[in-house]
């Protein structure tokens, strides 16, 4: 006797048949369950979602082809195991049940030990399946997890090492310049303020993951809270010599949580940057979108993103996942916290369709601020 208590459901419109592998198959310790059409047979598939379905060919109305193909439509049924049983023995009749995407077909009249054994094989199988599928997702997530980890610890060691650095040399040299110092002091304060970017962003998912809300709607100050983390960043690719241009809609007045709106910005004004081949433009242009409402639009002429991934670059630690091949630093983490900072808001962050470089778009619906 079978000790795994799998669920079974038998869809046969033949009631002495359907009872009697009911009988059969509860004698091996499965969980049976019976239907006598095709429809019905769907409809509990869905509700009860059993481990494996045994169902018959010629039935009116809704064949067993039509259950199968109905229940591979839908994400919760198409992986469970289907077995189909009939009098058809044609070669035909079998090729089109196994190409149908059935995991065994079994022809009347049958034996019964051949049936057990054969649905006792295709549980084997799938669990096979599941266990080699579990695996392997196992080591991905091993491999994302060592990724994050390398990084994580490349983001944190590089800002630190410059200030320390930096530290270090004011106070062993002493230096009597006061040019020599300012730069020393001004590379140590751009670090710090990179350090805690990140520290932000740490904090941000941790908070997101745990389902903690952020701040109240706040009137949104043009100068500090947009201008200047766009400049903060700007600072960063001074190398580059990158012509930025800022544009303002007249009259834009934005009602959102300061910090989280400033730590959106910098990461979308960021990822322009980023990407924007050196001596080119950057454009970043906000919007009026009703009273407290705003539309933020980044363009940078660089690759542009592939129209297959302008969804998967909002994955979190997406850029991570590329191993060795990744060019750019970062924890891959700016695009997932812009859009779940904009959707918490009601709006959203999209990537716009492009015939040249990459446009990226916050949307912020309007509201009224939550402070007087």
């Amino acid at each position: 006797m079978n000790g795994n208590p799998s669920s079974i459901l038998i869809i046969d419109d033949e009631e002495p048949m359907a009872l009697g592998l009911k009988t059969l198959l509860e004698r091996e310790g499965y969980r049976v369950t019976t239907s006598n059409n095709g429809m019905d047979g769907i409809r509990l598939a869905q509700e009860t979602l059993p481990h494996l379905i045994v169902c018959d060919i010629m039935m009116p109305k809704t064949d067993g082809f039509a259950v199968g193909k109905k229940l591979s439509e839908n994400p919760a049924t198409r992986n469970i195991p289907f077995l189909f049983l009939s009098a058809r023995i044609g070669q035909t009749d079998k090729l089109r049940g196994l190409g149908s995407g059935a995991d065994d077909y079994i022809t009347k009249p049958f034996d019964p030990r051949e049936l057990v054994a054969r649905i006792e094989a295709v549980f084997r199988r799938h669990e096979r399946g599941r266990a080699s599928a579990e695996q392997e997702i196992n080591r991905q997530i091993e491999r994302i997890q060592a990724e994050i980890s390398n990084n994580l610890s490349h983001e944190l060691r590089t800002p630190m090492t410059q200030i320390l650095f930096g530290l270090e040399m004011i106070l062993r040299d002493k230096y009597e310049d006061p040019e020599e110092i300012k730069r020393f002091v001004e590379t140590a304060l751009s670090q710090s303020n990179r350090l805690n970017a990140l520290i932000d962003d740490l904090l941000f998912l941790g908070n997101l993951d745990m389902k903690r809300a952020f701040g109240l709607r706040q009137k949104i100050n043009l100068e500090t809270d947009f201008k200047q983390t766009i400049a903060a960043r700007q600072e960063l690719y001074k190398e580059k010599n990158l012509r930025l241009q800022i544009q303002i809609e007249e009259g834009v007045m934005v009602h959102a949580p300061r910090r989280e709106f400033r730590q959106a910005v910098r990461h979308l004004a960021d990822n322009g940057l980023k990407f924007a081949p050196p001596m080119t433009s950057v454009l970043i242009e906000l919007a009026a979108n009703g009273e407290g409402g705003g539309v933020l639009t980044v363009t940078d002429y660089g690759a542009g993103i592939p129209a297959e991934l302008r969804e998967k670059v909002f994955e979190r630690y997406y850029q991570i996942s590329q191993g060795d091949t990744r060019q750019y630093g970062g924890l891959g983490v700016g695009l997932t916290i812009a859009r779940s900072i904009a959707r918490t808001l009601g709006g959203d962050v999209a990537i716009l369709p492009s015939e040249r470089g990459c446009r990226v778009q916050m949307t912020i619906p309007p509201a009224p601020s939550d402070m007087l």
